[in-house]
């Protein structure tokens, strides 16, 4: 039998040592990272504080609705020569006022000068035939009377006198169907107003009926607005409404409604004459109509905030019931109309039952909450 010598045992010893430390500082190592991180199960478990309202139901809620529309010119129209020509001169300019009568421009108008002078003369000719037509029939008519000429030579001069004097007038016909063209060669305005646009520069040619000017009145403007056919015919004709433009409010009078629907909004427009010291107000603004209606649907107002999103579009409240804890209960819900700070629901909700105010998103169905609110007994009406 060997004796193993006390080198060998003291070299074991230090092998044993150097695979043993690791191993229990390794153990040391886990031990103290899990120390502290399994916390003892509360006792008793966290009751949130809630506030609530009871449930009011109601028949029907009042809607508040905004329209749009445009303010229009009362007369606007596309002013032209009802004669084709040549475009001579042009008085007014883009946004130039107009009076009512006032010349805008005129067209070339020596062709029909030259045609005044051609009528004057044939009129001063046809007038000498006619007053020679007149001295021969008295004189035929001396000479009948005297025997001298028969009575069918004063039967012809008296014939051609008509005809000289039917020369006269038709001459004279001419000539005034002329000076109408005259005139209407100047474009006069209808009315008292500006001009929005001239197309047209002078020297070009013209046809009849071109616009040369777009006109519109300076005063009297009206809101054109779109509404639907229950709401339009629901406005009384006369009465005073408040439109407003920029936040700015200001008063019209209805003025008319349309008789016809349009097919493509299916709407009805409204006519609202606007006030004539509104300034601010320029063609092509738009306007809104404020107006409320009331709406027969069954249903409760309730906080937005208080609001859940739910499945298939549809919403949920948090409702509870008794005093003291008590478990949340999800109530399913639709939306009919919303405002800035409430919305009406209907679903399945009970009158009474303390729906949740806030903090709807640190609750969760069958959770104990706590009612806190000392206001059962008012019902939820802010806006």
């Amino acid at each position: 039998m060997s004796i193993k010598s006390p080198q060998f045992i003291t070299r074991r010893i230090w092998i044993v040592l150097i695979l043993a430390v690791p191993f229990l500082g390794l153990a040391v190592l886990m031990v103290s990272a899990g120390a502290g991180q399994v916390a003892e199960p509360p006792a008793v478990a966290k009751i949130h504080n809630v506030d609530v309202f009871p449930i009011t139901m109601q028949s029907e809620y009042v809607s508040q609705s905004l329209a749009y529309g445009r303010v229009e010119a009362t007369k606007q129209a596309h002013a032209g020569f009802e004669l084709a020509g040549t475009l001579l001169k042009v008085f007014v300019g883009e946004g130039d006022k107009i009076q009512q009568g006032q010349v805008l421009a005129s067209l070339d108008t020596q062709r029909l000068d030259a045609r005044m002078l051609e009528l004057n003369a044939s009129l001063s000719r046809a007038q000498a035939e006619a007053r020679l037509a007149k001295l021969s029939e008295k004189r035929v008519a001396e000479l009948v009377k005297k025997k001298l000429e028969s009575p069918q030579r004063l039967d012809e001069v008296r014939e051609n006198t008509i005809a000289a004097q039917a020369l006269v007038t038709e001459i004279e016909a001419r000539k005034n169907s002329l000076t109408v063209e005259l005139q209407k060669s100047q474009l006069i305005a209808p009315f008292t107003g500006s001009v929005i646009a001239r197309p047209v520069d002078p020297g070009t040619v013209v046809a009849a009926g071109q616009p040369i000017f777009t006109l519109q009145q300076e005063k009297g403007f009206e809101a054109r607005i779109a509404l639907s056919a229950d709401d339009a015919f629901r406005l009384t004709l006369g009465n005073t409404y408040n439109l407003s433009k920029d936040e700015k409010s200001f008063s019209a009078t209805l003025k008319s409604v349309a008789k016809q629907r349009k097919l493509n909004t299916r709407t009805v427009d409204v006519i609202f004459e606007l006030n004539a010291s509104d300034e601010h107000l320029l063609p092509g603004d738009l306007v809104a109509f404020g107006y409320t209606k009331n709406v027969a649907e069954q249903g409760s107002w309730v906080p937005r905030q208080a609001l859940i999103s739910s499945i298939r579009g549809l919403w949920s409240l948090f409702v509870v019931s008794g005093e003291g804890q008590q478990k949340l209960a999800s109530r399913a819900v639709e939306v009919l109309h919303t405002e800035q700070q409430r919305a009406y629901v209907r679903g399945a909700l009970k009158p009474g039952a303390l729906q949740v105010l806030n903090g709807t998103h640190r609750l969760v169905p069958v959770q104990l909450v706590s009612d806190t609110s000392k206001s059962h007994h008012r019902v939820y009406t802010e806006k």
